[in-house]
């Protein structure tokens, strides 16, 4: 993995960024405690010249997120860099309450009280205010069973990408997992084989081995080479007596976005063998075409090609009637709290029939509150979305320079899409990974549950503090 590319012209050492709204949700934060780590005088001399490189970017873009309990500043000292409290920074209301702060020490045992916590996928960022506004008009007036439809709004979503769809081909459901399962309720039967991605979100895995079917794993590093340009027969890895293939595009935990060659063949393979293909989308809007370019908050230029990921094979014909097409405003917007309306986008018309026979017959279609949150989502918070897509961009991009500065040799991805850092630490921790991770202080998500022992992946949708802090954590002697 090369450098991020920063700004040739170094910038002035930042002021620190000014800070506005209401901070006593952090008032009580615990202090936090031993938090310093070794560093040799040529590494920290390094780290410093990265912050000097990124000061601009980190003033534009630090007041976006909120500092989280166990994460401060960092500053550097004599020997060490020491994480410490700024009681100056933004908050958030119950910091506490959300899950990714709640009961950590039950959660993970072998974690310091004072562990920065980067391990589920939300945003430390408050939605838009165009999404909050437009449920508290609706909850404060509309009371009882509700109809509402959605497929308009999706569709012109997609038509916004480039994409058409159908507004009747559009399901609302509950949540993503929720279509998920039912998408293999009624696509097959105990005892099939299904296809997923490997490595891959572990809930996705749960819900294929608790209906009793066969994990049939399809390893991503056999099937993406674009980084050497190696073309691979890539239906000579799939399994032609499956019933299904769950495909997370882009991938979730790799970032990976596989190119329209291979989406192609592993279309016309799973129409040539009667395969339904389930994908899961719901990281699209975070596509990030060419990582190493400068970012700026001031700018109303692109200039990072952050774009949405088109939907899997979406120019394919033929491929249109096996897809079972799911996707989400809950990650995009952060509203894991609401949530936003999910839904599967089916074109063809048994089996979409079929699926929402299910949805329905089960209650698992999405609320009124959840489908007012997604229209305002897509038809008022793209600006919202622009910024806070330049701010992970950043993040992604200074991670990037961190990991290259502090532990060269340690293989990790950021793929093409996605806020996640996937670190490969077999060679740094051989023994008891995750354990050993969560005693630095650091709490992500174990590779295990992923099918991949001995990594770990981080939520880079936080404060730079906060990625700089686990990253100093880990590779710190």
């Amino acid at each position: 993995m090369k450098a991020a590319n920063p700004s040739a012209k170094a910038a002035k050492p930042r002021a620190k960024a000014s800070r506005q709204g209401d901070t006593s949700a952090l008032a009580d934060a615990d202090q936090l405690a031993d938090s310093s780590v070794n560093i040799n005088a040529a590494l920290r001399q390094q780290v410093a010249d990265i912050d000097n490189l990124f000061s601009a970017q980190l003033s534009q873009f630090s007041s976006l997120w909120h500092t989280p309990l166990g994460c401060g500043d960092i500053k550097v000292n004599t020997n060490t860099i020491t994480v410490v409290n700024d009681s100056d920074c933004d908050g958030e209301t119950n910091t506490r309450s959300r899950l990714k702060f709640s009961s950590l020490s039950t959660r993970f045992p072998h974690a310091p009280e004072h562990a920065v916590s980067m391990w589920i996928a939300d945003m430390d960022t408050a939605p838009s205010k165009h999404i909050a506004h437009a449920i508290s008009a609706f909850v404060s007036s509309h009371y009882g069973y509700q109809s509402g439809d959605i497929g308009d709004v999706v569709a012109g979503r997609y038509a916004k990408q480039g994409a058409v769809i159908a507004a009747n081909s559009v399901v609302s459901t509950a949540s993503v997992m929720a279509a998920i399962d039912t998408a293999l309720k009624v696509c097959t039967t105990k005892g099939d084989k299904v296809m997923v991605l490997s490595p891959t979100y572990g809930p996705l895995r749960e819900r294929i081995a608790a209906q009793g079917l066969n994990l049939v794993d399809v390893s991503i590093d056999e099937i993406s080479f674009k980084e050497t340009g190696i073309e691979i027969n890539i239906t000579a890895l799939l399994d032609a007596d499956c019933s299904a293939f769950v495909l997370c595009h882009p991938n979730n935990p790799t970032g990976t976005v596989l190119s329209e060659t291979h989406q192609h063949d592993i279309a016309r393979f799973c129409d040539t063998h009667k395969i339904t293909l389930i994908l899961d989308e719901v990281h699209s809007e975070f596509g990030f075409i060419d990582a190493d370019a400068t970012v700026d908050a001031s700018s109303n230029t692109n200039t990072n090609k952050a774009c949405a990921i088109r939907p899997f094979a979406i120019n394919i014909p033929f491929a249109q009637d096996m897809i079972i097409r799911i996707n989400s405003a809950g990650k995009a917007y952060n509203l894991s709290a609401i949530p936003a309306a999910s839904y599967a986008i089916i074109a063809n018309d048994a089996l979409r029939a079929k699926f929402a026979k299910e949805i329905d017959s089960c209650h698992l279609e999405a609320t009124p509150v959840a489908k007012v949150a997604l229209i305002a989502a897509y038809e008022k918070a793209d600006d919202w979305l622009a910024l806070v897509i330049k701010a992970v961009a950043f993040n992604r991009q200074y991670a990037k320079a961190l990991m290259n500065v502090l532990s060269p040799t340690t293989p990790f991805t950021l793929g093409e899409a996605g806020y996640f850092l996937w670190l490969n630490l077999n060679q740094n921790f051989p023994q008891n990974t995750f354990v050993e991770v969560c005693k630095r202080g650091v709490i992500g998500v174990d590779g295990a549950s992923f099918n991949a022992p001995g990594y770990l992946r981080l939520n880079l949708a936080c404060h730079p503090s906060t990625i700089k802090t686990a990253l100093l954590r880990l590779f710190s002697d």
